[in-house]
């Protein structure tokens, strides 16, 4: 995830404003537009993607690059390390390197503008609104006075559609103005929260949209899609926005969960019973149990039977490919179906998968041992053989012997010691005598 930008964290959408609007003759709006200029700052290619590393997270970049061409930027360049230090949480390294700026350039209006910047960031609203203050005197409306008024007006509760048209000035005065887009990109999410949050989730729907064109990336705001596209009842689509952040590796699995249900709920109601099964089966993989389920679980449930019925007709027809892939759709189905979790064993060890074999028996075994179930057939035996089969000698003849001592006449218990003593016992002296 990257980091959160020095002018708007996210956390700032909830602070209330600390003091007064600029009015009067020092707002830019007042001053003559033939005051209105473009400071001057470095073209280059490399300083441009150097800004746009510091705007967007590419800290790293940033940093080395900043080292290595310092002397280029002139003034600039403690204004871009302010704002890398304070991407990277170093407020007071930042501030001090304001301070340099300042003392070196103390006319330069991009210096209070920055400050002001990183001030409202960090909720420190007088000293922002000073700084603000200072810049509209420097540099009247300039660029940068817009910018820097606009992310001021964002870190304030319920001002993101002022804060923005601060910023779309700013963007028109000087297109090539760096620091902005990141900012437009959070004004058009603070008031798409606000459209979502009074029920106008068509216009939501556009915020987001704006929004993501000047920040593609944005976590927050792709996850705010999700929530737009379900109040447009776009069920579907809002899962594929889910699915991708979590592929990206996003802490969001509860919410993906239960838009998997969702959209199988609607799959149902198309008639594409197959991918509402296997939604249903996301849902449930990624944490939602029975009751979360709802009628989910039942559905799931009787597909299980079904495919288990289907795999032992496939068994039963000699066609062992086929079974296997029956009863492996039936575990996925519902995992609790242990005669599925028995017959996909079965299969596996006379296809040769013994690991299979062995994992799936497995399953079966702890459940009857933790639930005193009575087996129809010995699967601690073949759960045995598997072992054997795998190398691991020690480990059958201890299942056996674990079984027969908690259970010496039970119903499975001369398979189990004839098991022992014909085969496991001999194969475990010929190894001993190697």
């Amino acid at each position: 995830m990257r980091p959160i930008l020095s002018y708007l964290p996210l956390a700032l959408c909830c602070i209330t404003s600390c003091g007064g609007d600029l009015e009067g003759p020092n707002d830019p709006s007042q001053v003559p537009e033939t005051l209105a200029r473009r400071s001057d700052r470095v073209q280059e290619e490399w300083a441009l993607t150097l800004r746009q590393a510091i705007e967007f997270g590419g800290l790293e970049y940033a940093r080395t690059t900043l080292e290595l061409q310092s002397d280029e930027l002139g003034v600039e360049a403690d204004l871009l390390r302010a704002r890398l230090l304070t991407a990277e949480g170093a407020d007071l390294e930042a501030q001090r390197a304001i301070e340099r700026a300042r003392r070196a350039a103390p006319r330069d209006v991009r210096v209070p503008a920055t400050a002001c910047e990183l001030h409202s960031a960090h909720g420190r609203m007088e000293s922002a609104l000073q700084e603000l203050k200072l810049a509209h005197e420097l540099g009247g409306a300039m660029a940068e006075v817009h910018r820097a008024k606009g992310v001021h007006l964002l870190s304030q509760s319920g001002r993101a559609a002022e804060g923005l048209r601060e910023l779309e000035v700013a963007r028109e005065l000087d297109p090539s103005l760096p620091f902005v887009d990141r900012a437009m990109a959070q004004a058009h999410l603070l008031l798409a929260k606000e459209h979502l949050g009074k029920g106008r989730s068509k216009d939501a729907l556009r915020s987001v949209e704006r929004s993501l064109h000047h920040d593609p990336q944005e976590f927050e705001t792709r996850r705010l899609l999700s929530d737009v596209l379900l109040a447009e009842k776009r069920i579907l689509d809002a899962l594929v926005v889910l699915e991708e952040l979590y592929a990206e590796g996003h802490s969001i699995i509860g919410e993906l969960a239960t838009m998997e249900k969702r959209a199988a709920l609607v799959l149902l109601l198309q008639g594409e019973r197959e991918d509402a099964l296997d939604l249903f089966c996301k849902a449930r993989e990624h944490g939602l149990g029975d009751d979360e389920l709802g009628s989910g679980a039942q559905i799931l449930a009787e597909a299980g039977m079904e495919a288990l019925a289907a795999g032992v007709d496939a068994y039963e027809a000699g066609a062992l490919d086929e079974a296997r892939g029956r009863f492996e759709r039936a575990v996925r189905l519902d995992p609790e179906l242990l005669a599925a979790q028995n017959h996909l064993g079965v299969v596996c060890f006379r296809l040769g998968d013994n690991e299979c074999a062995k994992r799936h028996w497995e399953v079966v075994w702890q459940a009857a041992v933790k639930e005193g179930l009575e087996l129809p057939e010995p699967v601690e035996v073949n759960l045995a053989r598997a072992m054997a089969r795998l190398g691991e000698l020690k480990q059958a003849e201890a299942l056996l012997r674990a079984s027969l001592e908690a259970r010496p006449h039970g119903p499975h218990s001369d398979a189990a010691r004839g098991f022992l003593q014909t085969e496991l016992g001999p194969a475990i002296e010929a190894l001993q005598k190697r």
